[in-house]
This record gives structure tokens, sequence and C-alpha cells, in this order.
């Protein structure tokens, strides 16, 4: 089969084979490159680095997490919200903590 000058192999997978592909969970190496990637987005942005580095080992308040962030409550906020669904940190009423992902984070900056 060709596209736009690439070719592609087709290959005999029946119906009952792609299936099970599709229905499988990730792999161990799928998910650890997927760990290492949202690691490396974590680390890769200077705004997160900085709400990191501020949160610290003990937790800190969110106004001071701002604060020292350099950066408005809005964007506090998305990166925050991003560090979260990556389980490196969590918000408790007014308080930020790292978790022991975000840890590990902490130790690279």
């Amino acid at each position: 089969m060709f596209i736009s000058g690439f070719k592609f192999m087709v290959s005999d997978i029946d119906d009952d084979e792609l299936e099970d592909m599709m229905m499988r969970g990730p792999t161990a190496r799928e998910v650890k490159m997927g760990d290492h990637d949202m690691m490396f987005k974590a680390l890769g942005n200077p705004v997160r680095r900085r709400i990191i580095v501020s949160i610290g080992a003990f937790g800190k308040s969110l106004p001071d997490v701002v604060k020292e962030a350099g950066a408005n409550r809005s964007q506090v906020d998305y990166h925050l919200d991003f560090l979260k669904n990556g389980e490196y940190a969590t918000v408790e009423g007014d308080m930020v903590r790292l978790t022991d992902k975000g840890l590990g984070l902490l130790a690279n900056i």
C-alpha cells in the first residue's frame, strides 16, 4: 500500500488478534515510558520547576506558592492541575504538597 510516497506494510492480523491488542492494558515498558514522558514534561517547564521548588519537601500554602513561583494564580492553577494529574502533587484545602513521585522531581531539579 502506498500513501503519499510512503510504503506501508499491512500484516495479516485477524479480528480476534486485533481486538486482543486493543483490549490489553499497557505493558510495563509502555507504562515506564509514559512515566518518563510525564516527568520530562513536568521538569521541562520553568514555571512548574519553580512551583515544585516552592512547595518543597514539607508543602506550602497556595498563596505562598503563587507568590514564590512568580506567576499569577491562573498560571499556578494550570500547572498544579498538570502536577496533580501526573500524581506529583496534592492540594488539600489551601495546602499544596508533593507526593513521593513529586519529591522525586524535586530531587532532580
